[in-house]
């Protein structure tokens, strides 16, 4: 893998890595979700038991455990839940995995000929592996309850790919911070459990919270996380909130800027400090 690039964004940058090294990044990710479940019998099976449990666990609880019923749109509860909850698993792992990345891989890291603009990217294709599986069988159970599939389901990857950006743009903040201030693995930790409660993933936006409701939807995992609602359940479009689209994308914009200033100054010297 070379390490000389032709004058492109950063961006273009990753893409064209991926596209001239998919043997290499598909191998990567492969290693790096069967690492985590190393010295188990099942192995990667276990991948895909988790998602499944979690599903599970939340409709005995609030079906049968907790009673929750429904919710004033009619909505059951569990259901409202779980739709919420499927984004929000997929950005914290995303997040917490590229946080560590380049801890995580501190050998490639010190290789001259590796470009580690990479991992990043390997820590989200792992966690998107598990999110399609959470994904699917949740789109199952809804089915089988009567919420069918629909057209709108197709927005979901629109919604995906919104949420794949604010994880890797958040994710290469912290994970370069965190060659030099470890601390930020533990600060991430606590942002994403408060975070849990923060996006709306038990709660939705006609819950009224008065002034704490607006800030509470400028976080940018309100868009993401109501956007699968919708998909879901709800059977409304995008296209519907232009304006607060437009907030999310500018935000975006401005963590790009960010992201690739803040990797651009610490890459240098990443070897050095491990």
């Amino acid at each position: 893998m070379k390490k000389s690039m032709p004058k492109r964004n950063d961006l273009h940058q990753t893409v064209h890595l991926i596209r001239n090294n998919r043997k290499i990044y598909y191998e990567l990710i492969i290693n790096d979700f069967r690492s985590r479940y190393n010295g188990s019998f099942l192995g990667m099976v276990w991948g895909f038991i988790q998602p499944v449990v979690t599903i599970l666990v939340y409709w005995l609880v609030f079906r049968y455990g907790l009673k929750s019923g429904d919710r004033p749109d009619g909505v059951p509860y569990v259901f409202f839940m779980i739709s919420g909850a499927v984004p929000w698993f997929f950005f914290s792992e995303a997040w917490g995995g590229i946080t560590t990345c380049f801890l995580d891989y501190s050998y490639l890291v010190k290789k001259l000929n590796f470009e580690v603009r990479l991992l990043p990217v390997v820590k989200l294709g792992s966690a998107l592996v598990i999110h399609v599986v959470f994904l699917a069988f949740t789109t199952v159970v809804l089915n089988f309850s009567g919420y069918y599939a629909s057209w709108y389901y197709l927005q979901i990857a629109y919604y995906m790919s919104a949420t794949f950006i604010f994880a890797a743009l958040t994710g290469m903040i912290t994970a370069s911070l965190a060659v030099y201030i470890r601390d930020v693995i533990q600060v991430v930790g606590i942002m994403l459990q408060i975070g849990f409660w923060a996006a709306p993933v038990c709660w939705g936006g006609d819950v009224g919270l008065g002034f704490l409701g607006t800030v509470l939807k400028l976080n940018p995992m309100y868009y993401c996380v109501e956007g699968y609602r919708k998909s879901l359940i709800y059977r409304r479009g995008f296209w519907e909130e232009p304006l607060y689209a437009l907030y999310f994308w500018a935000l975006m914009a401005v963590l790009s800027v960010l992201a690739a200033y803040m990797y651009r100054k610490l890459r240098p010297n990443f070897a050095d400090v491990m």
